[in-house]
């Protein structure tokens, strides 16, 4: 704190244990940055340059290409209806239209792109839950933002002693203004920005905020996204501590949350329960590749990295080799009085040779040797790393060299599709977790009045002010999630048996009509569309009346009485 005796800064106890746990926290995240900053760069189509492998900046855009392939199978957000515990299917409705509007308000198709992103350039990503006004918002993160206790176990984060949400930059503006924030903390603050210490850790945090941005911007975020501060305003990097504290009065272990300003300052310190009703940990974090040794995993982007590098060496040295030969240099002889010049190239130049008998003994080319081989070379770790990220060339939209069949191609696009269902898995249990979190956080911090609007299939819109007491339920809801991939892959492979079972049992009428239905259930028709199509096709089946509406006479059978009497006659005699 401040000592107006002396003018020095000095930080309290607390706020050194707190920099001891975030210290520890960014140790252990530190391993990873040179990986993910190298990533990042190659993402971006940014290459370091230098005097003896790439003097040239060229970038072959295999990180963003493979990124973008992988990504375009596991695009769509997962699917997740809520059931109400206890039947109430009214309760269980209005539920559901809640998530779906938080859903839409909250763009939460862009933060699971953004998370997908996230695990990809970096094998982890974490979403926070927020409570706001109307509800709950779920953000995915920086990932250079969030650390995490080193004696985490992976996949477990309520595991954690503390968890370090860093680099939230404000202005002190917004701060002061700001009812959250102590008075005795914003009187520190106002006193720490004049100060000659302060004045220099704000024009590092407008640093780091610029590299921030820059992150984020790579992810897909435009320029709306972020606050814009003006040249006078001062920028504070607040830092959001989850922590465990020892209680001395209950003798038990407390959920704190303490925020301080510039690691010095303390704005902030309150029970996690009393701030958000709940007392688990506000974070989800998953991988795509989890260890048990390490919460921070290898990523895709880093199987593609080291090619990458490789290749942008080899092309800079192909096209600086092409460049030396479009120079065309020449070695001379120097003496016989002869002294080279350069002309001007032209059609029908006549140009001076030196004097001599052999022009050859006094001026040679400089040999450029080729590298003929690059792009052979080129293909071949393309190739293998298509291979370990499971990106073929398929996938991308090119032509796989060396196929020809049609059954060839079907398993290649399957194989790689089962390695983008195995990651779906571990999202889609990332999204349960968020869900299930979501709803728990909601209930205890229920708003007064949502207004919500549904739209029916015909267009019509239903709105309609929804209260607390409408959806809250003591018997809680339970999400069930499911990703669009999975639900396809599912569907096809259903209707793969309904046609194997009808070859098995062609004339059975009920299987026929269930996998008539099944085929119209896939085309995510309404209830109302299904049933038209089944009365169009009914109709369609009905035999057409006959030609003439009379019946038939039937003709009375002749009587044979006395012919029969008449041959039994002859036989008797």
């Amino acid at each position: 704190m401040y000592n107006e005796n002396t003018g020095e800064w000095s930080k309290s106890d607390f706020i050194m244990k707190l920099q001891e746990e975030k210290k520890s926290a960014n140790e252990l995240q530190m391993h990873k940055h040179e990986d993910w900053d190298d990533n990042y760069q190659l993402y971006r189509n940014k290459v370091k340059t230098n005097r003896l492998t790439q003097r040239q900046a060229v970038n072959i855009p295999l990180m963003k290409e493979t990124i973008k392939t992988i990504l375009s199978a596991i695009d769509d957000s997962p699917t997740i209806d809520w059931k109400e515990l206890a039947g109430d299917e009214e309760k269980e409705i209005i539920f559901q239209e809640i998530w779906d509007s938080n859903f839409k308000k909250n763009k939460l198709d862009l933060v699971d792109v953004l998370d997908k992103k996230n695990v990809l350039l970096y094998g982890i990503g974490t979403k926070k839950l927020n409570v706001v006004k109307d509800g709950v918002s779920i953000d995915a993160t920086d990932v250079y933002d969030i650390t995490f206790d080193p004696l985490m176990q992976t996949g477990k984060i309520e595991t954690a002693r503390f968890i370090v949400h860093q680099n939230i930059f404000k202005s002190v503006k917004e701060i002061l203004a700001d009812d959250r924030y102590t008075k005795e903390g914003k009187a520190y603050l106002v006193t720490w920005k004049d100060s000659a210490p302060g004045v220099e850790m704000s024009a590092e945090n407008k640093k780091q905020y610029s590299e921030k941005i820059e992150r984020m911007k790579a992810m897909g975020l435009t320029e709306k996204e972020f606050r814009l501060f003006g040249g006078g305003d001062c920028l504070v990097n607040l830092t959001e501590h989850y922590t465990t504290v020892w209680n001395e009065k209950k003798k038990d272990w407390e959920r704190r949350v303490v925020i301080y300003a510039d690691d010095m300052i303390e704005m902030a310190n309150d029970k996690l329960v009393d701030l958000i009703g709940v007392d688990f940990w506000p974070f989800v974090t998953w991988s795509e590749d989890p260890e048990t040794n390490d919460i921070y995993s290898d990523s895709i982007a880093d199987i593609v990295r080291v090619p990458n590098k490789v290749l942008n060496v080899w092309f800079s040295q192909l096209i600086e080799n092409r460049t030396l030969k479009n120079f065309q240099m020449h070695w001379f002889l120097p003496g016989q009085n002869y002294t080279p010049q350069t002309y001007q190239p032209g059609p029908g130049v006549m140009l001076p040779a030196p004097p001599g008998d052999d022009i050859n003994k006094v001026i040679k080319p400089v040999e450029v040797s080729g590298l003929d081989d690059t792009f052979n070379a080129i293909n071949a770790i393309t190739t293998i790393v298509e291979r370990s990220t499971g990106a073929t060339a398929l996938e991308k939209g090119s032509k796989e060299p060396g196929q020809q069949t049609l059954g060839e191609v079907k398993i290649l696009v399957g194989k790689a599709m089962e390695r983008s269902t195995a990651m779906s898995k571990f999202y889609r249990m990332a999204w349960y977790e968020t869900a299930k979190k979501w709803s728990e956080i909601m209930y205890a911090n229920p708003p007064k009045i949502l207004p919500l609007v549904k739209i029916s299939s015909n267009g019509k819109v239903f709105p309609k002010t929804v209260y607390s007491v409408d959806w809250k339920s003591e018997a809680g809801y339970e999400p069930t999630v499911s990703s669009i991939s999975e639900q396809e892959m599912e569907a096809t492979k259903g209707m793969q048996k309904f046609i194997f079972a009808q070859q098995q049992f062609p004339d059975n009428i009920a299987l026929k009509k269930i996998a008539q239905r099944r085929v119209l259930e896939l085309l995510n028709l309404s209830a109302s569309e299904i049933k038209e199509v089944e009365a169009a096709n009914a109709t369609m089946n009905v035999p057409p009346p006959s030609q003439t509406s009379r019946p038939t006479p039937v003709r009375p059978a002749p009587d044979m009485s006395g012919d029969i009497q008449a041959s039994l006659a002859q036989l008797n005699a």
